[in-house]
């Protein structure tokens, strides 16, 4: 209805008339405001961003205000999901840190996982992937290889660009990180006598009945998948 009214008033902005609409003026009369429409999944989508920001510690609640804590000015450094901008920031805690880029550069790529058995493992997807980046690595970006291993040469070259971009991001951001907390990542814990998901087919993990897992994110279809164990 307000496009309505808005298309009337531009043509009004040119010349006095009339304005004939191929509808009656009941069906006009009972057309639902879109602005509601539109509105209300904007806003659950805000509310549901503002949650998973809080729950990364990334930002903090004060007087109905959201603001950025010092962690979450430093995951915005990123030009990566909050998720994977936390990960890198805790993996030297760890000590996995290259590891870590490695593994966020592909899945930040569309896929270049290939079929191959040989690359996988039974720790998961992730460390699959960083067995095939590694690979290709030790063979020096071999096109040949990429194509007797299904491998797409082209998305592993993008790889490398965004390993760069993160890893010169990473020898800039201060490397001190306070008030992180273990359940962080908690919504993509997933124990097999609790939800009721499955092991998405492509997973190295599908045969496998693990007790639980850490995945990247859910996929709905005739039932919920884990994607990226």
């Amino acid at each position: 209805k307000a496009q309505a009214w808005q298309r009337a008033g531009r043509a009004g902005r040119e010349d006095s008339g009339s304005v004939y609409r191929l509808y009656t003026e009941d069906e006009f009369d009972n057309l639902i405001p879109m602005t509601v429409l539109g509105a209300e999944p904007v806003l659950a989508a805000m509310r549901k961003a503002v949650e998973q920001l809080d729950l990364l510690r990334a930002v903090e609640k004060k007087d109905e205000q959201v603001t950025l804590t010092p962690l979450g000015k430093k995951m915005a450094s990123f030009p990566l999901e909050p998720r994977y901008a936390k990960t890198i920031l805790l993996s030297p805690d760890f000590q996995c840190s290259e590891e870590v880029l490695t593994i966020v550069s592909l899945l930040s790529v569309d896929t270049c996982l290939t079929t191959r058995k040989k690359f996988t493992t039974s720790k998961g997807d992730h460390l699959t992937l960083l067995n095939i980046y590694r690979t290709f690595k030790k063979v020096n970006v071999n096109k040949e290889w990429c194509r007797e291993n299904f491998v797409n040469s082209r998305n592993m070259s993008m790889v490398e660009e965004v390993r760069a971009q993160l890893r010169d991001i990473c020898l800039k951001v201060p490397k001190q990180i306070h008030n992180t907390t273990s359940n962080q990542f908690s919504q993509n814990c997933c124990s097999s006598a609790k939800n009721p998901v499955a092991i998405h087919p492509s997973s190295v993990l599908f045969q496998a009945k693990p007790a639980s897992v850490v995945f990247n994110e859910p996929l709905h279809t005739s039932k919920c998948y884990m994607r990226d164990l």
